[in-house]
């Protein structure tokens, strides 16, 4: 192709990102005309060679399009890959914190510990990202573009999703959709799903029943009776309102409708306790405890005890919490006796002690012990003989393992003592609203009484003593 010699040459120009190509046709003299071939030869001149769009240079030959710039040529655009995403067809909002309601009550019924799926149900599907994403892949690949001058643009490339992680369900055929294994309740963890079983009672949990002895998770959407028992490795949620009953969990506990333990009743955890009420009852809990009121409780907690709510108090009892306690009121003008204790306490210490000696102890029988086969050793080589098979180093070498095993058991029981001691630093007492007569409050080994009504005021450790200190507003 050549370039027709003009006085003035059509003229093409570039965006600055090679993306689009314009030309501008100037008025030719008369009896002169532009043909396809000299407009498509300059172009090549230009380096215009990819996305020429030939049906708009005949339309400007055809329609006589002069002195106006046209767009004639279009570059691909790049498509950067876009991985794929999981579908999933269950609310994975899971929840621990009850929300507190405009009015200052708090709604336990918030708390969503369990997520129930049944057997076959879809709990997730690969999804394409887009209506033009491959729909068996599940992902956009990446598509190269490339510039009007025919420069390559590359993709960025996108990442098959890898398999759904967990257990308890199925993946189809297809395999973008996931179903589940079994009746049960659905945990998600860093992206890991597992489907576990769980035992529902949709009425009350009462003589007709039986005691629940289970291996996972229980739900019980009516009332524990008296006398019931519930026992779970995993968690247990109650809808409604517990009486004098022996509830155990691995888990968490949620009492939504609270607790009328008639001081016979049983809260043992090794993680937290969630409940509107508690009246009555011996509480155990290794987590934290999140509750409306206790009255008259007996309560151990590991961790820190937080009472909200417009009717957040504690009234009588003995009432023990590691790292903290805080609620509105403790105690009530009727001057009832309550215990609030914090920090470290006593037994602790006690134990610490005993367990110390204990491995100290271990650690000079396993090193006599060392010795004694040593010498077998020494023995051996002076005499040429095998102490191998020997009865006596064989019951050292029995003693000694055994020695091992038990001040291994007892190192890992003082590390946990010594944990509790180290987060029992700088524990308090709040009293957000009052504290009454009648309220004894303890701190490690520290005790005072209060012998006069406080508002607002927090109980804390100075060295030898504890002070009162003013809540600000």
């Amino acid at each position: 192709m050549t370039i027709t010699k003009r006085e003035v040459q059509p003229k093409a120009r570039i965006t600055y990102d090679e993306m689009e190509a314009f030309l501008t046709l100037p008025v030719p003299k008369e009896g002169e005309e532009y043909t396809l071939e000299e407009l498509l030869a300059l172009l090549e001149k230009n380096q215009i060679r990819h996305g020429i769009e030939q049906e708009t240079l005949r339309k400007m030959l055809r329609e006589r399009i002069y002195n106006k710039e046209v767009c004639i040529a279009v570059g691909t655009p790049v498509v950067d890959g876009i991985d794929g995403h999981f579908d999933y067809h269950f609310n994975n909002n899971f929840s621990k914190k009850p929300k507190i309601r405009p009015d200052g009550s708090v709604d336990y019924w918030s708390i969503n510990m369990v997520e129930p799926v049944e057997k076959g149900q879809v709990i997730c599907i690969i999804s394409p990202i887009s209506s033009w994403a491959a729909a068996v892949s599940g992902f956009v690949p990446g598509e190269d573009g490339m510039t009007v001058k025919g420069r390559p643009l590359p993709a960025k490339r996108a990442r098959e999703l890898p398999p759904l992680k967990g257990r308890g369900f199925t993946r189809q055929e297809d395999g973008n959709t996931y179903t589940s294994n079994m009746d049960g309740k659905i945990d998600m963890e860093n992206d890991r799903i597992t489907i576990s079983q769980v035992y529902e009672i949709f009425g009350n949990a009462d003589l007709s029943v039986g005691n629940i002895n289970f291996v996972g998770d229980v739900v019980v959407h009516g009332n524990v009776t008296a006398g019931a028992s519930v026992r779970a490795t995993g968690t247990v949620t109650i809808d409604g309102v517990v009486e004098s009953a022996d509830i155990t969990a691995d888990g968490d506990i949620v009492l939504r409708s609270g607790m009328l333990g008639g001081s016979k009743a049983v809260l043992t955890t090794k993680a937290n306790l969630y409940a509107k009420f508690v009246e009555y009852a011996k509480v155990d809990v290794r987590g934290s405890i999140e509750a409306d009121a206790f009255v008259g409780c007996e309560i151990t907690c590991g961790d820190e005890i937080v009472l909200n709510g417009k009717k957040s108090r504690i009234i009588g009892g003995n009432v023990f919490a590691v790292r903290g306690i805080e609620a509105l009121v403790l105690g009530s003008p009727g001057e009832v006796a309550t215990s609030i204790r914090v920090g470290v306490r006593e037994e602790v210490l006690h134990q610490i002690k005993e367990l110390e000696k204990k491995v100290e102890t271990h650690q000079e029988n396993i090193t006599k012990i060392e010795a004694g086969l040593a010498k077998f050793e020494r023995l051996g080589k002076e005499r040429g003989i095998d102490y191998k098979d020997d009865p006596r180093r064989t019951e050292l070498l029995r003693v000694k393992i055994q020695e091992i095993a038990a001040m291994a058991a007892e190192k890992t029981e003082l590390e946990g003592l010594q944990r509790e001691v180290e987060e029992a630093q700088n524990a308090s007492v709040k009293a957000q609203k009052a504290v009454y007569p009648g309220v004894s409050i303890g701190i490690d080994e520290l005790k005072i009484s209060v012998q006069d009504m406080q508002e607002r005021v927090q109980f804390v450790k100075s060295v030898d003593k504890i002070l009162m200190m003013r809540i600000e507003e």
